[in-house]
């Protein structure tokens, strides 16, 4: 079950609740990360009633908020939700730079106090008459020094902690980022970044064989996990993942586009520079001598089959990859371990 995001939270609102709940994740001791906030803040915003019922009993029951736990409610309540933490975490973090403003505003304004004062004691002591006038002016002059020392040192408190927040929020962002685009398998991009990618892409082209692309695919998959188990067949992924990052350079993108499938986005690379890539892809995972760690008993030949594509101005990105996906399949339909092209269009490779 996860929590609601129906109802919009105002800057204000947002600024309130911040107040509320880092203080509580301190008393309960729970570090301040944006996983960790994104729950609290929930907490405190009381909206999902079985997050606030169960936070509300681990802490009746004095339960440590280990960060197991700290996960635990996370994938529970929060973690379907990325897109919407990633916005909090983007607001909280505008809150803090908010803040950090207004604590310099307000040292800027004590400081143009403090230059109005000193410039009012430089007067006096000129018009003063008397040792005595002159002995209230200073010691009225250091008040306002200390006071203003004082401000410029909670400033710098201030500040550092501000600092440390946003180190953590920025931290905690960066890895939100990683694990939403990135294959957890292979550590290669996901299916949605190369989609992403592509679209992106197929925006700036204006020429034929400015973007080419290769879809890759195991060739007998099912029989490596059906002998080896797919503990094995994962590793064979792996080691798949790592030829393709040997031989993408770049701008260019490899990932994993589902199971023992992937993909290779080549920019600025026509027909005959991504059929050589391909090439070097379907070579080196042919000759390559896999055994198991445990045994050491060899695997046998692992093939791959290679369609290769190139995107023509205007198209879909979709036709692209239906295009290069027609063109794995004659590789398969031609006995695997091969690299087949798409002739309907063609491409003039800028790739050395």
């Amino acid at each position: 079950m996860t929590a609601e995001h129906n109802n919009e939270v105002s800057p204000e609102q947002s600024a309130e609740l911040l107040r509320l709940t880092l203080p509580m994740m301190s008393r309960h001791k729970v570090p301040v990360t944006p996983r960790n906030y994104a729950v609290w803040f929930e907490f405190v915003r009381g909206e999902n009633a079985e997050l606030r019922a169960e936070i509300q009993s681990l802490i009746d029951t004095k339960t440590p908020f280990t960060p197991q736990l700290n996960d635990t409610l996370f994938e529970k309540y929060v973690a379907e939700c990325n897109i919407e933490q990633f916005l909090k975490i983007r607001n909280e973090m505008t809150d803090l730079m908010d803040d950090v403003s207004d604590s310099l505003q307000e040292v800027g304004s004590e400081a143009q106090r403090f230059g109005g004062h000193l410039d009012g004691v430089v007067e006096n002591v000129q018009r003063s008459s008397s040792l005595d006038d002159i002995k209230e002016l200073l010691r009225s002059l250091v008040e306002e020094t200390r006071t203003m020392r004082r401000s410029t040192q909670l400033l710098h408190e201030h500040l550092e902690a501000k600092s440390r927040e946003i180190a953590l929020l920025q931290e905690e962002l960066e890895q939100e980022r990683r694990r939403a685009s990135t294959d957890p398998l292979t550590g290669l991009a996901n299916r949605r970044t190369f989609t992403e990618t592509l679209a992106q892409h197929a925006e700036k082209i204006t020429q034929p064989g400015e973007l080419s692309l290769l879809i890759v695919d195991i060739d007998h998959f099912k029989e490596v996990n059906d002998i080896h188990g797919h503990l094995i067949g994962d590793r064979v992924i792996r080691f798949l993942a790592q030829v393709l990052q040997q031989h993408t350079k770049g701008q260019d993108l490899a990932a994993r586009y589902g199971g023992e499938e992937f993909v290779v986005l080549l920019p600025n690379t026509g027909l005959r520079g991504a059929s050589a890539v391909a090439e070097q892809i379907r070579h080196a995972m042919s000759e390559a001598k896999l055994v198991r760690s445990d045994n050491k008993q060899p695997l046998g030949r692992i093939t791959v089959s290679i369609g290769v594509a190139a995107y023509q101005p205007g198209e879909d990105p979709m036709d692209l990859v239906n295009r290069a996906d027609q063109a794995l399949y004659r590789s398969k339909q031609g006995g695997r371990n091969k690299v087949t092209v798409d002739m309907d269009t063609t491409g003039i490779s800028n790739r050395a």
